[in-house]
């Protein structure tokens, strides 16, 4: 697991229960919303135990990577199924296969990128 500042991984292993999601660079870090929500539906105390789960939502059908030092703040989950995973390298790859391969070389209209839109218009001259 790659943290995204050795604050979230002291907090990981020393810190309180709490629930770690990607931050856009792929790092690890606190979730502080779905933490808090989380603690108002599982009180204290929380049996702390490292773990890794998928979280399917129920909505969308998207997976998304949850870490956790206590299990049970990520099994209540309310808004979609979460699945134990036996290691974060596994989790990592499963979440990652639900999305298609990024075609390679410039993204342009022709290869399936987006257009650009126009450009701003020319002044009068």
């Amino acid at each position: 697991m790659r943290f995204a500042s050795t604050f979230d991984e002291r907090c990981f292993h020393e810190g309180p229960a709490a629930i770690f999601t990607h931050d856009p660079r792929g790092n690890l870090r606190i979730d502080p919303e779905r933490t808090r929500e989380m603690w108002l539906v599982v009180p204290e105390p929380h049996a702390r135990e490292a773990a890794v789960y998928l979280l399917r939502d129920a909505t969308t059908g998207v997976q998304m990577l949850l870490a956790t030092n206590a299990p049970a703040l990520v099994l209540a989950q309310p808004r979609g199924v979460v699945e134990r995973q036996s290691d974060y390298d596994s989790a990592l790859a499963t979440q990652r296969s639900q999305w298609p391969v990024a075609p390679t070389g410039p993204a342009t209209h022709a290869t399936g990128g987006p257009s650009l839109p126009p450009g701003p218009p020319s002044p009068p001259e």
